[in-house]
């Protein structure tokens, strides 16, 4: 009997979704189920990275990582606008957690950027977040409105 062709979640680890064929047998399937939750802890969509150096978006924002501190440098024409900022970065999770501290200022005021991140390569990630001061409000998944790519920098 054939199985139904099932939508896969874009939270689903990569090497998992790539295991799933369209035209899985009963037995492929039953090693399948058996293989999965062996091989699934140690799969993610791209490897964690350490986060260090400079890293920009094409709308003229620019990260710098220093130890426990983050530069946001952002661009207004010809002025600069800098933010120091304390910073979390947890690859234990999925997708991985960035969160940015202590504002001190602007609509952020007194709140915290909950945020994920994900690797495309080794020189681009992409970051998605939620402000506020409860840890739930960390987005589950990535939206085109609120994620921005960055690209490390070129000095």
């Amino acid at each position: 009997m054939p199985l139904k062709r099932r939508r896969l979640s874009h939270h689903m680890p990569l090497c998992t979704k790539h295991a799933i064929s369209s035209s899985i047998s009963a037995g492929v399937w039953a090693a399948y189920i058996i293989a999965v939750p062996i091989v699934g802890f140690a799969c993610r969509e791209a490897p964690c990275r350490p986060l260090e150096g400079q890293w920009q978006t094409e709308e003229g924002h620019l990260w710098s990582f220093h130890q426990d501190r983050l530069l946001w440098i952002t661009r207004f024409g010809q002025l600069l606008d800098t933010v120091v900022l304390s910073y979390r970065y947890d690859c234990a999770t999925y997708p991985i957690a960035l969160d940015l501290k202590e504002l001190a200022g602007g609509p952020w005021r007194r709140k915290t950027l909950y945020g994920i991140l994900e690797w495309s390569s080794d020189t681009s990630f992409r970051f998605c977040a939620a402000a506020g001061t409860d840890p739930s409000l960390r987005p589950r998944h990535f939206t085109d409105a609120e994620t921005i790519r960055f690209f490390r920098a070129v000095r």
